[in-house]
């Protein structure tokens, strides 16, 4: 059933009884007027689709009704009722854009055949034009989400409103999300960005009306008592005749409010407009909200880069000023060694301290030339049992201190590889050392190497707690470690993975582990293009 409404204006009782009557049977809102200033004033206060007036009324004749009320409703439909004796009026009725005109006397039948051919016709037109301004709408939506900068899209997409409505003037108000003020963010006059944005501030009612409504609300300064715009210093309020104002709609929330003038009543916004803009609203809105996002997002990223930065600066200062002391230390502790006895364990706990202290900063330095990129390769053929050998011969007091068992499946004729020996040294003890801090005392560790061409995979499994497969491409980072618990527990300050990491890179390979919490890790690393000398 359709539900257009209807004005009719009639002065004649009878007729417009009848029509009413007969219309409203077939489902339409139907309004009667006696006279044109009596229609004129209906039109000013409720919106039309169609109005069907009678030519000849006392007074105000149809045609200078039907003028007046085009100009508040400029997408009303018209259609006439004439005698056969103003056929010529009629045509000019149709010239004046009216969609069709009746005859008198005419039967029920012809008045509802006019009424749904005249609808049915608009609505074709209007359809038609709502799908040619959304074409170009859906193709900015791409260009839409693919700005980030907040200021860029806002003019964006009021220059495309202003494009697509001929508009004078738009103005983009949004919320702020703190004090919950309507802030105007962007204003456009005669196609140029303006300056003085509060100037084109949008009055409190406008505000309040539009979000309270969450739709469009159409304006027109002689049937509005309130100003669009509000508490303006130079013309804006005169610059706007006819108006608009579409709220930004996120999730239910108005984030924003579009609002748009014209300086002529007979230029007010169409219902295609209006369809128009509420696409570009809704367009507009989800891009803003992505815009903001994407902000907070580089601001959040830009401050922790920044702390990361002083973080890693901190620690590299601490371990360069850390080298004297050391150095000294160490001195002292090697006259020491020549006058008390070897299995002195006093001496011995300091030259662990030492020991570790030393490679700890050493460690820090070596980081800081890697992520630098300072870092060069001195390769040469060398056996990788022999390195491996090497690695466990420093680190089997402390795996035998924990009673664990080092076991390696690497073959003592594995073939040579062409690599930086003291760099893979390095790779092999950050890993073999993280599976004994981290496997509880009594169990294994187990270091496996295979040829898979054109590289050697080397891992290192052990029985520890695991990692949680959310963590485990952070493990990699500098300074990142687990939960607090196990920093608490096994001291460090999550660096030698991130060496591990450069260091094998820098070879031209990569490191990963695969790991099950309650169930171990298994850290593996390859090194490609080295089981040869490039010489050869």
């Amino acid at each position: 059933m359709p539900d257009e409404r209807i004005l009719i204006v009639e002065d004649e009782p009878d007729i417009r009884d009848m029509c009413t009557r007969a219309l409203a049977r077939e489902g339409y809102q139907v309004t009667g007027a006696s006279n044109g200033a009596e229609a004129i004033q209906m039109a000013k206060e409720q919106d039309f689709d169609l109005l069907l007036t009678d030519i000849r009324m006392p007074g105000m004749n149809g045609l200078q009704a039907y003028r007046a009320i085009q100009q508040l409703r400029p997408d009303i439909v018209g259609v006439v009722i004439t005698a056969y004796g103003s056929v010529e009026t009629a045509i000019e009725a149709l010239k004046l854009g009216a969609e069709d005109f009746l005859l008198k006397p005419f039967s029920l039948e012809e008045l509802r055949t006019a009424i749904s051919r005249a609808l049915e016709k608009k609505r074709l037109e209007r359809e038609n034009a709502r799908l040619k301004a959304l074409i170009p709408l859906l193709q900015l939506s791409q260009t839409f989400m693919a700005v980030t900068d907040l200021n860029t899209l806002l003019e964006k997409v009021l220059h495309i409103a202003i494009q697509e409505t001929a508009a004078k003037l738009a103005v983009l108000m949004l919320q702020d999300d703190i004090s919950g003020d309507w802030v105007v963010s962007a204003a456009i006059r005669d196609k140029h960005p303006e300056l003085l944005l509060q100037e084109y501030r949008l009055s409190k009612s406008v505000i309040q009306q539009t979000v309270q409504s969450g739709k469009a609300v159409l304006w027109q300064a002689e049937s509005n008592r309130g100003p669009f715009f509000a508490h303006t210093t130079g013309d804006a309020a005169q610059t706007a005749k006819s108006a608009i104002a579409l709220p930004l709609i996120v999730q239910k929330d108005t984030i924003g409010i579009l609002g748009l003038g014209k300086e002529s009543t007979a230029l007010a916004f169409s219902q295609s407009d209006v369809e128009l803009l509420s696409v570009l609203a809704s367009q507009a809105a989800i891009a803003i909200q992505n815009a903001r996002l994407f902000t907070r997002l580089r601001n959040a990223y830009d401050k922790l880069a920044a702390l990361d930065h002083l973080k890693s600066e901190f620690i590299s200062i601490v371990a360069h000023e850390l080298r004297t002391p050391l150095t000294e230390i160490i001195a002292y502790m090697a006259l020491l060694e020549k006058e008390i006895p070897a299995d002195d364990p006093y001496l011995g706990g300091i030259a662990r301290a030492t020991h570790r202290l030393n490679t700890l900063t050493s460690n820090i330095t070596d980081l800081k030339f890697l992520e630098a990129g300072q870092a060069e390769l001195q390769c040469a053929k060398l056996s990788l049992s022999g390195l491996l050998r090497e690695v466990l011969e420093e680190l089997g007091p402390l795996a035998a201190s924990k009673e664990q068992a080092l076991i390696t499946a690497v073959a003592d004729d594995f073939p040579p590889i062409y690599v930086d020996g003291a760099k893979v040294k390095v790779v092999l003890r950050n890993l073999i050392s993280n599976a004994i801090k981290f496997t509880p005392p009594g169990r294994e560790i187990r270091i496996a190497a295979e040829i898979d061409e054109p590289a050697i995979r080397i891992a290192v499994q052990d029985t520890g707690k695991g990692i949680p497969k959310e963590e485990q491409e952070w493990i990699f980072k500098p300074f990142y470690q687990l939960e607090s618990s196990l920093r608490r527990e096994h001291g460090g300050i999550g660096i030698g993975l991130a060496i591990a990491k450069n260091l094998v890179e820098l070879h031209g390979g990569r490191i990963w582990v695969e790991s099950e919490v309650g169930k171990g890790s298994t850290f593996y690393f390859t090194l490609p293009y080295c089981l040869r000398s490039p010489m050869e």
